[in-house]
């Protein structure tokens, strides 16, 4: 290392619900690698994350900054999302850019496909990896390892015309130990000190998982759990109990897979000495509130999230919540080479929203307070963790005071927007400022 900058790293997981790590829920059993970092070093188990899809979370963890409204927003506008996505990492320094400038190398790896260089998350990173169908830098074959995939793959694309529409899906079967190979590569020509940010979809619908992470799914039940999900999303029919069963089964597997890549990862950068910091963009919801998945709402099992930083010189539990928009300026204070401060980063309120900001949720380590227009809820997160019945009529006052709260927030931005634009005329005009 050079000028005791610490070398970074930052782990992000697609989908990883808080209480299937151990760490966070004893009882889960399914992740003895995080736990054993969770609790070497600091473990936060409140973190929220600003969205429940990646999408409306992942640009606001990595700028800081929430996005603006688009009155032409549609969910059916994929491309239209993305571009979305885009203009705001233009618009704001990302935690990349703000390390670069530092003097990190830094490099990323990501299997997420809002994450690419189309929505320009490859500003202010030297080496930039897109693992996906259609990507420059990898063969597709690496997406996964799986004979399965690979004979799917082979034989979907051998068929004329693009059946099943597979050349859109196959991405979202990645698994980790399909590319892992190309981490290690570039992980041994890292100048020091250095930031890698890898993002992996494992535990991600499908929930695809290696034979050897997979100890609840037979083969044939994890499939079948593919099936049932994506027929049960697209026919709105309710899903029988062993269905049911069988997608938790085959998520449950996919976190050990999640579990065997920090593994992985936490041997390869050992001679390094790294910070390890680990985190899901966002939940998933397993039958909760009637959905599966991460769909646009604003519940606990999409929003609570696992988050921890190893190796930052202190081991402690922090109990009090905190944002996944404030990481930044977590790796900010961690590449400043002061002393980490565990509670400088914790919130008494935190601001979740679903894309296009449809619907907003203030928290606090209480009470849960979600809008949107004119309908309303509160949750006593205390009495009522599985945010059953709204509190709004028998506690008034709080749900007054949190929707103030929800108001200025929005007054906020929208200032924030007024002068951001403003700034932006200035400059395209040739104004210096």
């Amino acid at each position: 290392m050079t000028d005791s900058k610490r070398n970074l790293v930052l782990v992000s997981v697609d989908s990883l619900r808080a209480d299937h790590c151990g760490f966070i829920n004893p009882d889960s059993g399914l992740t003895p690698t995080i736990d054993r970092l969770a609790d070497e070093g600091i473990s936060y188990t409140q973190a929220i994350a600003p969205g429940p899809r990646t999408p409306s979370s992942v640009p606001v963890m990595f700028t800081g900054e929430f996005m603006s409204d688009d009155e032409n927003w549609t969910m059916a506008n994929w491309q239209g999302r993305q571009q979305r996505i885009g203009e705001h990492m233009t618009r704001f320094q990302h935690l990349s850019e703000r390390l670069q400038r530092r003097g990190y190398e830094t490099v990323a790896f990501t299997a997420n496909p809002w994450t690419t260089r189309e929505s320009n998350f490859d500003y202010g990173f030297d080496d930039f990896t897109e693992i996906s169908a259609d990507s420059p830098d990898i063969d597709s074959s690496k997406l996964s390892d799986s004979t399965l995939f690979t004979l799917a793959d082979s034989g979907f694309e051998a068929l004329p015309g693009d059946i099943f529409g597979w050349s859109s899906k196959k991405e979202w079967f990645s698994q980790w130990t399909g590319y892992f190979d190309i981490i290690q590569e570039k992980l041994a020509d890292l100048s020091e000190p250095f930031f890698v940010w890898v993002f992996i979809l494992d535990s991600h619908q499908p929930y695809i998982t290696p034979r050897r992470h997979r100890e609840e799914s037979a083969a044939w039940e994890m499939y079948y759990s593919i099936l049932r999900y994506w027929h049960g999303q697209s026919s709105d029919e309710e899903l029988s109990d062993r269905a049911e069963e069988l997608i938790g089964q085959a998520y449950r597997d996919a976190v050990r897979s999640v579990d065997g890549f920090v593994d992985a990862l936490t041997e390869a950068v050992s001679g390094y000495d790294p910070v390890t910091v680990f985190h899901s963009d966002h939940g998933e919801a397993l039958g909760e509130h009637g959905n599966f998945g991460h769909e646009q709402t604003l519940y606990e099992e999409n929003l609570r999230v696992p988050l921890f930083v190893h190796n930052a010189g202190s081991a402690e539990r922090v109990s009090e919540q905190v944002s996944l928009q404030s990481l930044p300026e977590l790796f900010a204070a961690l590449a400043s080479g002061r002393e980490f401060d565990p509670q400088a980063h914790t919130q008494p309120f935190v601001v979740s929203k679903t894309e296009n900001n449809q619907v907003l949720s203030i928290r606090t380590p209480r009470w849960k307070f979600v809008t949107a227009e004119e309908d309303t809820q509160l949750y006593d997160l205390g009495s009522d963790p599985k945010e059953s019945t709204d509190a709004s009529t028998t506690h008034p006052e709080v749900a007054s005071s949190l929707a103030d709260l929800a108001d200025r927030h929005r007054t906020t931005q929208t200032e924030k927007e007024r002068v951001e634009t403003a700034a932006n005329e200035l400059t395209a005009g040739g104004t210096p400022l």
